[in-house]
């Protein structure tokens, strides 16, 4: 069963009673069957029993930028072409993450707007 996307800004988390204020999530790590999010005050990491694509039909305003990161906008600091067909895009807690080279067109477009 697959819900429908909350209200914007907040995020039903399977094992959780409250949605989670999206706000505050910097990124999203696939791992499996797994998820680790990871929040802007650093010391919050949970680990949940979900895929990272039900997160991204979710919160639809994050960007998935490789197989296993999906990435909140508003973390990022700088997108950066290392080659004719490599980028990374580094986050404001100074994580850089390689962008997909199938999705870069996708991830340039969604930053710019």
């Amino acid at each position: 069963m697959i819900k429908q996307p909350m209200q914007t800004g907040f995020v039903l988390i399977p094992g959780y009673k409250d949605p989670q204020d999206t706000q505050r999530m910097i990124r999203l790590e696939g791992n499996g069957n797994y998820t680790i999010i990871h929040f802007a005050d650093s010391s919050k990491i949970l680990m949940v029993a979900q895929t990272l694509r039900y997160f991204e039909e979710q919160i639809p305003n994050f960007i998935r930028v490789n197989k296993s990161a999906l990435i909140n906008p508003a973390h990022v600091d700088e997108l950066i072409r290392t080659g004719p067909k490599t980028m990374l895009l580094r986050l404001d807690d100074g994580l850089e993450l390689l962008v997909s080279r199938r999705r870069i067109s996708d991830v340039i477009m969604k930053l710019a707007s």
